[in-house]
């Protein structure tokens, strides 16, 4: 077994890990912002997975010399669609950040504070 291939299962197992751990968390949390979040998480996740098991599949059964180099296809369109659902959870993040955003509400607090403390 090549350092490799220890280093292809062990991302798949982080991977796997990843998920179970979004899972869970998606399970305590009500229905809303964060919880999208999540589930975008998970999905960009989820395609990380499948391409890190694909590799390794590919690199154990060494189907990559039989066939050649079509077998590399697959792990494109996983990354593209990796990349596709950050875009989409970048933009889920903008949109929470308005729904939740208090930064001019923070800005004023952190004046209230610093006036407090020239008065002390």
């Amino acid at each position: 077994m090549t350092t490799e291939l220890i280093i292809e299962i062990t991302s798949v197992i982080f991977g796997l890990t990843a998920l179970f751990l979004a899972s869970k968390a998606r399970q305590r949390l009500s229905p809303g912002s964060i919880r999208k979040y999540i589930d975008n998480f998970s999905v960009c996740l989820v395609f990380i997975v499948i391409f890190s098991l694909w590799q390794t599949v590919r690199d154990i059964a060494t189907i990559q010399y039989g066939i050649g180099e079509i077998v590399k296809f697959p792990e494109y369109i996983f990354i593209i669609g990796a990349y596709i659902a950050f875009i989409i959870s970048a933009y889920r993040v903008v949109h929470i950040s308005h729904e939740f955003g208090f930064k001019k509400e923070g800005a004023s607090i952190g004046e209230i504070l610093e006036e407090r403390k020239k008065k002390k």
